[in-house]
């Protein structure tokens, strides 16, 4: 059985409500309990249409636990199409458990953490723009790592490991969703899925093949699990991902491609100034995969290159 609600976390200047949408689906069971959410940030809209394509699925199919879904979970981020909200914060991933009593966005992530909290799994939806689908895997013990990779590596996309120590804490994630929950003891990852400025179709299927990979898993439902063979995956294990910068500003020229394996060394791109000229060639810094691209095909100085799945040292 299929419930769409919605929940109120705010009112605007005039007056009309700020509502998270919800959908509860039920089985048989009420146990496992598993929380989908998508579009914290309110411009990465690839997930929903994956959510969508799940929830079809569903219709047709028995339940034995209970999932709940929250297909926005930054309404006014979606709304303006921008990745936090018009009123203040650029990134309500950085703002968890939140605040019931502060600013909207913390009120916001405060609603979504006393929902997601109550389950026995969380999947975070997000987009990297021009990237191949992959899931990050927060720092967790042992035997929690154990339950999160074995979900994680059923999905059939590229897993891979977040950020060393020092850039995860500098950077916020140790604030996102799937990293309080694992501190919480409860496993949890974020699935990042390629979208920039729109859906990525190829994208959201494989996000849904994905999610419904999981869900076998998880043994919510009773299917075959599904290979991916139309977006690259990287089948091995043991990576984290990294990022190359620019020291120079200018056009990007790209040698590589998503999905393909550079050794140190090797140029990715090139670097040119607005008379053609080569200014400066990017060298991969590590042997690896690329798995993500600047989607905009300019860079400043110090500007994001690509993003690379490195093997953990």
């Amino acid at each position: 059985m299929i419930h769409k609600n919605s929940i109120t976390v705010g009112f605007r200047p005039d007056g009309s409500q700020i509502k998270i949408p919800l959908i509860k689906i039920k089985g048989k069971n009420t146990e496992p309990k598993i929380f989908i959410g998508a579009s914290i940030h309110g411009n990465e809209l690839t997930g929903q249409v994956s959510i969508w394509r799940l929830i079809d699925y569903l219709k047709d199919r028995e339940v034995k636990g209970e999932l709940t879904i929250i297909p926005t979970m930054n309404p006014e981020g979606f709304n303006y199409n921008v990745r936090g909200i018009p009123s203040g914060a650029s990134d309500l991933n950085r703002l968890y458990p939140g605040d019931p009593k502060g600013s909207l966005a913390e009120r916001i992530v405060a609603k979504i953490w006393e929902i997601a909290k109550k389950h026995e799994f969380i999947i975070d939806m997000h987009t990297a723009g021009n990237c191949i689908p992959f899931i990050l895997l927060d720092p967790a013990p042992p035997e929690l790592r154990r339950r999160i990779e074995e979900i994680a590596y059923a999905s059939e996309i590229t897993v891979l490991d977040e950020f060393p120590p020092e850039k995860y804490e500098r950077i916020g994630l140790a604030k996102s969703l799937p990293a309080v929950a694992v501190k919480e003891g409860i496993p949890a990852f974020t699935v990042e899925l390629p979208g920039f400025r729109g859906v990525n179709i190829a994208g959201a299927k494989a996000g849904f093949i994905a999610l419904k990979n999981m869900l076998v898993k998880l043994e919510i439902i009773e299917d075959c699990f599904e290979k991916i063979n139309f977006v690259p995956v990287i089948r091995e294990k043991g990576y984290r991902r990294e990022t190359v910068y620019a020291e120079k500003p200018g056009l990007l020229e790209y040698v590589k491609e998503l999905g393909d394996k550079v050794y140190k060394g090797e140029v990715i791109a090139r670097v040119r100034n607005v008379f053609g000229e080569v200014i400066e060639e990017i060298k991969s810094p590590w042997n690896g995969y690329i798995i993500s691209l600047n989607p905009t095909s300019t860079v400043g100085t110090g500007g994001y290159v690509a993003s690379m799945a490195i093997k953990i040292a």
